[in-house]
C-alpha cells in the first residue's frame, strides 16, 4: 500500500512548517522511536565512522553515535541551526560519501521519496530508515505519503539496498498514534 496524503508543500511552507529543529522529546511516541533507532544505528557503526543525517532534528540519533563510536558527522535540518541547511533533496548533494546515512521520519514528507532513496544510496553504504507503517489519513498536515512496510522495503530495494532488519515499533497498542517501520540496510 501506498497513498499520496497530500499535495508537497512549496518551499514557503516548508519555512513555515519546520521554522526551528524538530524536538523529539515533544512527543512520548518519539522518545521510543529514537531509542530502538538509535540501539540499530549503533550495531552499523564502528569506531570513527562517518555519518550523515540531514533531516537531524535534535540531532539525538546522531549525536548518540558521535558519543558512542566518535563518530564524524555531517547533520543538517530544512531549518536553521547545523552545517547544511535546506531541503534535504538539496543538501545530499553538498556531502562526502559516509558509512551510514540516517533517514529518521523523512520520507514521508518529501515529494519524490523514490528520489531521495536513489541520491542517498549514492552517498552511503549503509542506510537506518524510520517511518509510519500503514498512515491512510491526512490527520497528520507535515506527512505527504502514507505506506505499509511491503512498500517500503520495495522503494529501498528499487533504490539499491539491501534490507537486513527490519522492525515495527507498534505504538497503537498503547496510547499512541504510530506504529514506526524501521529499517537497516545495506
Amino acid at each position: 500500500m501506498r497513498k499520496q496524503l497530500r499535495p508537497a508543500p512549496t518551499l514557503a511552507d516548508l519555512a513555515g512548517m519546520y521554522p526551528t529543529p524538530h524536538d523529539h522529546r515533544v512527543f512520548t511516541d518519539h522518545l521510543y522511536r529514537v531509542g530502538v533507532t538509535t540501539a540499530i544505528a549503533s550495531q552499523m557503526c564502528w569506531y570513527g565512522c562517518r555519518v550523515a543525517d540531514l533531516s537531524c532534528g535534535d540531532a539525538a540519533i546522531a549525536y548518540a553515535l558521535r558519543d558512542q563510536w566518535n563518530a564524524d558527522l555531517q547533520i543538517g535540518d530544512v531549518a536553521a541551526g547545523y552545517p547544511f541547511h535546506g531541503p534535504i533533496e538539496e543538501t545530499i548533494a553538498q556531502i562526502e560519501p559516509v558509512d551510514l546515512f540516517i533517514c529518521s521520519e523523512t520520507l514521508e514528507h518529501v515529494a519524490d521519496p523514490d528520489g531521495l532513496l536513489s541520491a542517498i544510496r549514492l552517498k552511503s553504504k549503509q542506510l537506518i530508515l524510520s517511518t509510519p507503517e500503514g498512515e491512510e489519513d491526512s490527520s497528520n498536515p507535515q506527512h505527504i505519503w502514507g505506506w505499509d512496510s511491503a512498500e517500503v522495503r520495495a522503494m529501498l530495494e528499487r533504490a539499491g539496498f539491501v534490507p537486513k532488519i527490519y522492525n515495527l515499533l507498534d505504538l497503537r497498542l498503547s496510547r499512541f498514534q504510530y506504529a514506526f517501520q524501521i529499517w537497516a540496510c545495506s
